[in-house]
Formats: structure tokens, sequence, C-alpha cells
């Protein structure tokens, strides 16, 4: 017949191997812990037990599991500070004399529960009646307990921490496919207020954010508030301003910022988070609490982030393409313009006895300010050629204009001085201050050999001269067109010329062309450049000018090129 303590022994063992089969196939804390607690009590029978874990800081215990014991609860913290064998052995704390508040609630015995490598806690047992001391069978018993209850405890820790992944991970793919999705609904509009209604619809039904708002600079640079939803009271454009110019990084809405903008109490907005365009920051994402009240994570802030980063992404497209769409547009009433300006220029020069006539000219942009006139009328050629302040659209239709009264002036066959001065005060009357022309106008009269002539301002034509190898300079007129009144009548200057005389006007577009080292072109090099081709025909001086201005410049001229040559032939 067996003994009392080998029944004893038998039971334990028993007991042992149930108790491992429960903790090591069971992954609920929960479970472990209270099995753990309800097996010892019984064997001690003692009233009050707990289970503690160590926590990330040094001497601090959790308290995951507690039965007969006041003022510690399941959830708390208490500090505990032991010497480092109780890390390795079973240890009375009476004995040892350490005061806590295990102590203060009859906890006696605290058993090390620990792996191979790690000590996870201890389990705290009650002192008893009776027989308070602990045999060494007892002992035995439940230190096996409570390594079995490591290796569950570890165990489920390790099932929970691959579940949280697991959960985690599943919902980066969540995230991914919802990114994914957007990113399709986007690429698939190019309406702004499409792709904005996405973004709330997307905040609302993924995070159930029910108050929330985005500013951001539109692209003419004002800015606006093109999202919101559940805003109580409205952000003032200086409150917008500070929201957009401060916030560069996720920021919980504190006290400090609420003084600054108090608007965000009102609507009881929780945090802010900017939004990035090609590394800067152009938008930011106000947030109020989410449906339930639950709270945001770090997670939840970069999600948001990315969705709203993916929303600004596709605004931003819609303003670029709206701005090449306007820029298309623009281009091709430019080439427009550019082909009615063309047509106001004349054609093929007209055909006169003893003189070779050439005019041309090379716009910097696709439209400019230079004009250049030849006019046959009742036997004279009249050659004028002219250079409007600015470029572009404005000094086009500038140039437009004196075109239209040069043609309409000339056939009046009014005195030049008389004409130059009306076309200065129909300028200066109808232009603004900042705008004027310089002009230079000449009377070719084949019959006489005869040139008169009236400078407004202009370059000064070069006549070279075919007796002397001399070459003048035609200055006389006045003023400028349409800075001022006509103070005083416009000079006009007279010239004989003979067979192999050559004239040029030219725009300051020739002699103010730069190289790559800001040097200018200038007078002198167009003066050597013509008397080396001034034997040859008008249209080829213009060519070997136009070659020698590009070489020097690298075809970059900065202004309108504009010249018109009249040669001497007989």
């Amino acid at each position: 017949m067996s003994t009392l303590s080998e029944r004893q022994s038998r039971f334990d063992l028993k007991t042992i191997i149930d108790t491992t089969r429960l903790l090591v196939e069971s992954h609920d804390l929960d479970f472990i812990f209270n099995n753990l607690l309800l097996i010892c009590m019984g064997k001690l029978l003692t009233p009050r037990a707990v289970v503690l874990l160590r926590t990330d800081n040094e001497h601090e215990y959790e308290v995951v599991k507690s039965k007969g014991l006041t003022g510690l609860y399941s959830g708390t913290n208490i500090r505990l500070t032991l010497p480092e064998k109780c890390g390795q052995q079973v240890t009375d704390l009476y004995s040892e004399e350490i005061e806590s508040k295990l102590t203060d609630c009859d906890i006696r015995w605290l058993f090390p529960i620990s792996t191979s490598n790690r000590l996870l806690g201890f389990l705290g047992l009650g002192n008893r009646s009776g027989n308070p001391e602990l045999n060494p069978h007892e002992k035995e018993f439940l230190e096996s307990i409570t390594v079995l209850s490591a290796v569950g405890i570890s165990n489920s820790q390790l099932f929970n921490e691959l579940k949280e992944t697991n959960r985690r991970m599943d919902m980066k793919v969540q995230e991914l496919n919802t990114l994914f999705e957007l990113s399709k609904e986007f690429n698939a509009t190019v309406d702004r207020e499409q792709i904005l209604r996405i973004f709330k619809f997307a905040l609302m039904g993924q995070f159930f954010i029910r108050t929330f708002f985005m500013v951001m600079k539109n692209g003419e640079g004002r800015i606006t508030l093109p999202a919101s939803s559940g805003l109580k009271e409205k952000f003032s454009e200086e409150e917008l301003q500070q929201i957009l110019s401060s916030c560069d990084k996720v920021e919980k809405v504190s006290d400090e910022l609420i003084e600054r903008i108090p608007a965000l109490r009102a609507n009881k907005i929780e945090a802010l988070l900017p939004l990035k365009y090609e590394d800067e920051f152009h938008a930011v994402v106000g947030i109020g609490k989410r449906a339930g009240d639950n709270a945001y994570s770090e997670t939840d802030y970069e999600f948001i982030q990315s969705v709203g980063n993916l929303t600004l992404l596709s605004v931003q497209k819609t303003y670029l393409l709206e701005e090449q769409v306007e820029k298309r547009r623009i281009e091709e009433d430019l080439k427009l313009a550019r082909t009615i300006q063309l047509k106001l220029l004349p054609g093929q020069p007209p055909v006169v006895k003893g003189l070779d006539l050439f005019g041309q000219n090379l716009s910097s942009r696709q439209i400019g300010g230079d004009y250049y006139e030849i006019l046959e009328d009742e036997g004279k050629i009249h050659c004028a050629i002219a250079d409007v302040t600015g470029k572009g659209i404005p000094a086009s239709l500038l140039m437009a204009n004196l075109q239209s009264m040069f043609h309409a002036l000339v056939p009046l066959h009014l005195d030049m001085s008389q004409t130059m001065g009306r076309l200065n005060e129909i300028l200066y009357k109808n232009t603004t201050s900042d705008k004027f022309i310089t002009f230079f106008w000449c009377t070719v009269d084949p019959a006489n050999n005869k040139i008169n002539y009236s400078n407004a301002g202009h370059n000064p034509p070069l006549r070279f001269r075919a007796d002397n190898g001399e070459v003048e300079e035609l200055r006389e007129g006045g003023l400028l067109l349409g800075a001022m009144p006509t103070l005083k009548p416009y000079a006009i200057g007279s010239v004989n010329y003979q067979a192999g005389d050559v004239i040029v006007m030219y725009t300051d577009g020739v002699t103010e062309a730069m190289n790559e080292h800001e040097e200018e072109y200038g007078e002198q090099r167009l003066i050597e450049c013509i008397n080396s081709v001034k034997d040859r025909q008008a249209q080829s001086i213009w060519d070997a000018v136009t070659k020698d201005v590009t070489a020097f410049s690298g075809g970059d001229y900065g202004d309108d090129v504009t010249m018109l040559i009249i040669r001497i032939t007989e």
C-alpha cells in the first residue's frame, strides 16, 4: 500500500502535467494568470495571491491578476526594489524584511516567473495560518508551476505580438489598397471639386471624422479652404495664414496654439497635419475627434497625411493642367498675332529704278514692337522704321496703331514736320506716360536724287557715301513720339545721294545684342560689317549683318532685330 507522501507526489505530478497542457496550449494570458493563482492558492491554502509582470521602467511592476487583495487591482503599477537573488529563487519577504505594498497586503512569498534568459515577473502568495512555513515539497511544486507558467506566458506574449503584427500588416495592406483606389479615382478626373469630394468621403468613411478642414494656397498663391466639414466657426484670413506658416509637423492642438488661433477650440480641432508637394509644405489638414471618441494613433496620422498628400498632388495637377491649357491658348493667340503683325509689315518692296530696297524684322519673341515701312506715293518712296518701348502684346498693339496713323497721314501730303507733330500729339494723348516710340521717316525722291528725313529719337541711320567712303549719321529731327506734347516743330534733314550710296536704318536690337561676356555688338562692328559688303545687293547686306550679329550673340538677340536698307544703284 502506498504512503500518503507517495500519493501526494503522484497527485502533484498529475496536477503539473494537467497544468502544463493547459498553460502551454492556451494563448489567453488572463486564463493562464487565473489558473496559476487558483492552483497555487489551493496548494498553499492561502486566501491571497497576485501575479506581477515587469514593465519597461526599472523596479516597476504591473499587477496583472490578483485575488483576495485590497488596494492592488489589475492594471495598477507598483515599485518593488528587490535584491538581485530574488530573480533566481523563492523569496520570503518577511525574512528579507522588505517593505512594500505587497507586505502591506499580507503577501509573503515571491516566486520568480522566468524563462531561461529573462525574468518576466513574480507570483506573490499570501501568508497562511496554521503552518506558515513552506516545506521543500511545496516549494518544489510551486517552482515547477511558475516555470511552466513562464513558458505559457512567454508563448502567449509572443503569440499576441505576432497577432498584433499581423493586424498592423493587415491594416497597412488595407491602407495601401485604399491609397491605390484613391489614386485611380484621382487620376481618372481633372475636376478639382470631384477630387476634394473624394478626399472628404475618405476621411468620413475611413476614419469616421466628422469635423475637418484643408487650408492651402491655390494656383494664384491665394489662401483658400477648399475642403471642410462640420466647422461651427469660420477661420479668419490671419488664422489660416498662421496655420499654413507655423505647421511643419504633426501638431496636437495645445492651449498655446488655441491662444493664437481661437477658432481651433470653437471647431474642436484636435490635430494639425502638414501636407507636402515637391518636398515643400503647401497645405495643412485639421482634424477633429473621431466618431466614438477613439484616439488617433501615429499610424492614423501617417495614413491621413498620405491621403492628404495624394489629394494635394492631384489638386496641384489640376492647377498645372489649367496653366498648360492657358499657356497653349496664349501661344495660339500669339501665333495668330504674329501672323497678323507680319501682314502689317511690308511685303515685297516696290521696284524703283535706281533703288535697291530691302527690309526685314526678326522678333525676339513671337510678337514684338519693331516696325518698318516702305510706301510708294506719287513717285516718291516713303521709308520708315520705329521701335516701341517694351515687348510682347502691348508693344505690338502700339506698333499697329503707329502703322495705321502713318498710312492715314502720308497720303494727305502734309509737310513732313507737320506730319511728325501730328503723330506725336495723337500718340501722346492716347498712350500712357511709360509708352513711347523712337521713329525715323525719310522720303526718297528719285527724280531729284534727294532724301528728306526726320528723326524722332531713333538710332541715327547710317549713310555710307560712295564718293569719299565716309559714314554719316542722319540725326535731324526732334523728340521721340508719345513722350510729351510737341513743344517745337520737328527739324527736317536733307541728303543729296549718288550712285553707290548705301543708307542703313536699324533698331537697337542690332547694336545692343550681347555675347556671353555681356559685351554689346555696337555701332562700330555694324559699320565694319556693312563696309565689307556695301557693294552687294541690299538683301545680301541684310544677310551679312544678321549672320554676324547671330555669330556674336549666339542667336540670343535679347530684342527685336529690324533693318531697312536703301542702296542707290544709279
